[in-house]
């Protein structure tokens, strides 16, 4: 196999575009997409990402003349795949093509799935504001096809990138939003503890020490369990820690719970910007 063989592929479907055919103009796209298909997958043998990704991109194209709306839009999607090793913003484009083609055909799911890689796409780009709204939009497809554990999947996503541009009300309400979906549910409820602390966290990161409080003790309402789980009582221990401003034993927690329950990334980051705010707060005092 070699990227020659391929290219005079691509050659023969190029050339079918611009031919006549007896069969009217659907064949000639049905026919020049089975060959730019051929010349794709060689090229993806190859590892040759653009050019099959090229070729991927003008099967669907073919496809979509053909009226074959569910092949164009896995051409699309394989365009996309190659694409992504290459060239994120490309891929991107790619995936979106996919996507509207996958709703317009009631596919929400597949659809769903496909915005999910446009979001981690744009994420890994440092685009957070975009993958916010992608992996938001993935979990109102997932939503929509009662798909409530991959719904709240990204919903989570969302909440944590908020956290990141410190929109943390918004990541609060997502948590919140997930946490009172998985009471609800036998399978999703020993996850509630933990978007509870996270939404916590983020409360106690907005710098209001009373609404913090207030939020806090309103979790404990949710769950009757919160409030002696290890999470609950870390909270509270870190409220304490907040409203007497004192910033070692805030610290303190932090460590024995670490040592215990080892905390996530975005959680210490979080954390940090918590006892950033407490020792601001002691500086505004003296």
């Amino acid at each position: 196999m070699s990227e020659a063989k391929a290219a005079e592929l691509i050659a023969k479907a190029e050339k079918k575009l611009t031919s006549w055919s007896f069969f009217g103009g659907v064949q000639k796209y049905e026919d020049a997409a089975e060959l730019f298909t051929k010349g794709a997958n060689m090229y993806k043998v190859l590892k040759k990402w653009d050019l099959a990704g090229e070729a991927f991109e003008k099967t669907g194209s073919c496809n979509l003349k053909s009226q074959s709306a569910h092949e164009a839009a896995t051409a699309y999607q394989d365009a996309a795949n190659c694409y992504k090793k290459i060239d994120a913003p490309k891929a991107i484009t790619m995936y979106k093509e996919a996507v509207a083609l996958q709703i317009d055909l009631g596919r929400f799911t597949t659809a769903a799935k496909l915005q999910k890689e446009i979001a981690e796409l744009q994420e890994g780009e440092g685009d957070l504001t975009s993958a916010m709204d992608s992996f938001q939009m993935a979990a109102d497809y997932y939503s929509g096809e009662e798909s409530v554990s991959s719904a709240n999947q990204c919903l989570l996503k969302v909440a944590g990138l908020a956290a990141q541009l410190l929109d943390y009300n918004k990541a609060i309400e997502i948590y919140e939003q997930v946490a009172i979906a998985s009471l609800e549910s036998t399978l999703l409820k020993w996850s509630v503890k933990d978007y509870l602390l996270r939404a916590g966290i983020c409360s106690l990161a907005t710098g209001d020490v009373q609404a913090a409080a207030n939020k806090i003790e309103r979790y404990k309402g949710m769950d009757a369990s919160f409030a002696s789980t290890r999470e609950g009582v870390f909270l509270d221990n870190l409220l304490r820690a907040f409203e007497d401003l004192d910033a070692d034993a805030f610290t303190d927690q932090v460590r024995e719970y670490d040592e215990i329950s080892r905390l996530d990334p975005q959680k210490t980051t979080l954390l940090l910007e918590v006892k950033n705010k407490i020792k601001a707060s002691q500086d505004d005092i003296t």
